[in-house]
């Protein structure tokens, strides 16, 4: 080998070696301290102009890691801040402390503390991974088997979407069901569960939140930028405080659910919904999914309440956001669903004049102001079902990741539309029916779905799975139309 062939080699073999130190400094710190979950989740422009937000949950006297990223700009390292709960929350979050960071655009990796996490919104969409309702359901009424992994999938159905490898995850909401400690007679269903802190107006603890959903849902984490969405069980006397200090995407609103001081002890954090928001989602050239987030963690499902007028507010937010425009597609998504049946035999007996459309308060809320929408995506209703009203968004409810199901039966079609009586009569004088649906289906059983464009704008297949993976529909979108088989 000749002088020259040589100090080729040895150059070229410097390089590398430089690359694959770089490339592994870059993911790996000398002695990472541990970290309960990192990810990245999708917020609005006007907090991230790239849409994207790192996280992570780390110990409380460890301080935030910085985020290691490469990108158009080389390798930045961005310090995250902490997320701090209110003063009389914080005793039961005094073991993890949430660190924040908006991420820039132009990042082509990003990790935190030797955890990749996605570093930017997708280029392109080829799969869109859905679930809700994932917690371990532990109350006064009903007791889950929190240890049985088939019986509780979550772990299982996070896998199965991380195996699916989708660009972009959205979940509607509904992470924490542990209300109670787990009673001593139920032991080998819940035993092990991390229980409220006594005195607390509410049922969550920071780490009662890494065992019920940031553990489980771990193998997403690294996949794809998730969009969470807050449910019922996040409003603030339930899981609200984590909620706001994990995974709702605006800085200044760790301490909206932080309870107040009576003469009796703490009470809980006044009502309040925040306001709507959007995203976009680069389908292909030309084409954007643009997704309104409409928070419907409080209210009621059939009683009609004033806080109607509330939630009326935060839809037409969400229709602001989402003024028709060439080339963008537009989803709505809320936590309780606008279009869906209950089970009948959920039904009070002595009112023969209930219906089983759910959500009654929300349907009124959003009367007149699903236009712009293909589809409305919701939860809620602990089952999957697909509802089509004629003239009105494909409906799509995924609540059964996880937490204890509806009952398997009753979900037959009532003999009129939605905000109706079962003899025809409006609910409310003032506001006509929507006509009866013109399609059902309904799977009452442990799941998610993976959402794949088509080539028309607005069409996309919708594939429903179980939580084996065993597919249970494929469902097609189309016109704002949807169909199953």
């Amino acid at each position: 080998m000749n002088a020259r062939i040589t100090a080729i080699v040895i150059g070229a073999t410097i390089a590398i070696a430089s690359v694959a130190g770089a490339a592994w400094w870059f993911s790996h710190d000398v002695a990472p301290q541990r970290v309960y979950a990192a990810f990245t989740l999708v917020a609005p422009k006007s907090v991230a102009e790239s849409e994207v937000v790192a996280r992570a949950l780390v110990p409380v006297d460890k301080g935030c890691p910085k985020v290691k990223t490469y990108g158009t700009n080389g390798y930045i390292e961005i310090a995250m801040s902490p997320r701090l709960p209110g003063p009389n929350a914080a005793p039961a979050f005094s073991e993890i402390v949430s660190c924040s960071a908006s991420l820039p655009v132009g990042l082509t990796s990003a990790s935190i503390n030797g955890h990749d996490i996605p570093a930017s919104m997708p280029s392109s969409i080829n799969k869109i991974g859905l679930f809700a309702d994932s917690g371990c359901r532990l109350d006064t009424y009903k007791v889950q088997n929190c240890n049985d992994y088939n019986k509780w999938p979550l772990a299982q159905i996070a896998g199965r979407i991380a195996e699916e490898k989708p660009d972009l995850i959205i979940d509607p909401g509904d992470y924490i069901y542990r209300e109670i400690a787990c009673p001593e007679k139920w032991v080998n269903d819940c035993g092990g569960t991390i229980g409220p802190m006594a005195g607390m107006p509410f049922s969550e603890t920071d780490l009662g939140w890494v065992q019920e959903f940031f553990q489980p849902a771990a193998a997403l984490f690294p996949v794809a930028p998730i969009a969470f969405l807050r449910g019922n069980h996040e409003d603030c006397g339930r899981a609200g405080n984590g909620w706001f200090l994990y995974l709702d995407p605006f800085p200044g609103t760790e301490t909206l659910c932080d309870p107040y001081i009576t003469d009796d002890g703490l009470g809980g954090a006044v009502p309040q919904t925040t306001p709507a928001w959007s995203f976009d989602a680069k389908v292909s050239e030309g084409r954007t999914l643009r997704v309104a987030m409409v928070d419907s963690a409080y209210g009621t499902d059939k009683e009609l309440t004033a806080w109607i007028d509330k939630q009326r507010l935060i839809y037409q937010q969400a229709a602001d956001l989402t003024t028709p425009q060439p080339g963008v597609e537009s989803w709505l998504t809320t936590h309780r669903p606008v279009f869906a049946l209950i089970s009948s035999t959920l039904l009070p007996k002595n009112n023969p004049l209930v219906d089983p459309w759910t959500s009654d308060g929300q349907m009124i809320a959003s009367y007149g102001l699903l236009g712009n929408y293909d589809m409305v995506l919701s939860s809620h209703d602990h089952d999957a079902q697909v509802t089509q009203i004629p003239g009105q968004p494909a409906a799509v409810i995924l609540g059964n990741g996880g937490a204890l199901l509806e009952p398997a039966t009753g979900y037959d079609l009532p003999p009129y539309g939605p905000l109706a009586h079962m003899d025809g009569t409006p609910m409310v004088p003032s506001i006509p029916p929507y006509p009866n649906a013109s399609f059902l289906w309904t799977n009452v059983q442990y799941g998610y779905a993976i959402a794949t464009p088509n080539a028309r704008p607005g069409a996309w297949t919708i594939t429903q799975f179980d939580y084996d993976g065993t597919r249970s529909a494929t469902c097609g979108l189309a016109a704002r139309t949807i169909s199953c088989n």
